[in-house]
């Protein structure tokens, strides 16, 4: 029995740790696609700037520690494994000890993605609708709180606010599909383009679930230009990047380019990604 419990633990351990290793978020943290037209502003006033500045330090240098926590767990767990094979730990296990062993780990996998699979969706509002198809509404462009309209080329149509509102929904949707390996829905957010690339980003991170956590995610929209076949809108985000809630994480900024047919009832999708710095 006290056999038995070690090896369980031992693979308690080695899965748990495991599923955050390799984990990145959303297009790998690269700039793929059609670069985005409009420069990135900055989005705090300026006496502001070095704080955050410390701050997204800090969390990058202690989210830097903290991806070694599930590397050296696994190997922790694998040396367990390691000293119960030279120690004879083993011996005398049957195919009916396998077999358990094997039915206790897939447990704990599909416990652990489940578990993960509901937090994610917790964190990321239900429905893409108010972006994916945008309404054609006769409202004013509301005023960039960083000063002035930031879309002085929109559509009459084109609704400022609630672009912003779901642009959040948008990037917390594509996260968690991105986790979940689900590229079918993905597909519905991004151009075919960006679909090959997100394709072959996420088929290097293996097929299993793995898990994301974006914190104090920001949204701004850059600038909305409308040409004679499409709308082209910049939108930056920015926030903190964990693997777990106990990873201090990493601070990102990226821009997207987004894109949306001429027309009554058209989406809007990801056309490409532009890393900030």
């Amino acid at each position: 029995m006290k056999r038995f419990l070690s090896i369980a633990m031992a693979l308690c351990i080695g899965l748990t740790m495991s599923l955050d290793a390799n984990a990145k978020r959303f297009g790998g943290g690269k700039s793929a696609g059609s670069a985005p037209s409009h420069q990135t502003r900055q989005a705090a006033p300026a006496a502001a700037a070095p704080a955050a500045a410390g701050a997204a330090g800090a969390a990058a240098k202690a989210g830097g520690a903290s991806r070694w926590l599930g590397p050296l767990a696994g190997l922790a767990a694998g040396g367990l494994l390691a000293s119960m094979f030279m120690g004879g730990g083993f011996q005398g296990m049957q195919f009916f000890d396998i077999l358990i062993m094997a039915v206790i780990a897939f447990v704990i996998f599909r416990f652990i993605a489940a578990r993960r699979r509901k937090q994610q969706a917790d964190m990321a509002p239900a429905g893409h609708a108010p972006m994916q198809r945008e309404v054609f509404e006769q409202k004013p462009a509301l005023n960039s709180i960083f000063g002035g309209s930031a879309a002085p080329n929109a559509p009459a149509w084109f609704n400022e606010q609630s672009f912003l509102e779901a642009a959040r929904n948008h990037f917390q949707s594509l996260q968690q599909h991105w986790d979940a390996n689900e590229m079918d829905k993905i597909a519905e957010f991004v151009t075919p383009q960006m679909l090959e690339f997100l394709k072959r980003e996420r088929a290097e991170l293996g097929d299993g679930f793995q898990s994301t956590y974006i914190d104090d995610l920001q949204v701004q929209l850059e600038g909305v230009d409308d040409r004679a076949d499409k709308t082209i809108a910049t939108l930056t985000f920015s926030g903190i990047s964990k693997n777990s809630r106990f990873d201090q994480g990493e601070a990102f900024s990226e821009s997207w380019n987004m894109e949306r047919p001429q027309g009554e009832n058209q989406p809007w999708l990801v056309a490409g990604i532009r890393q900030n710095g």
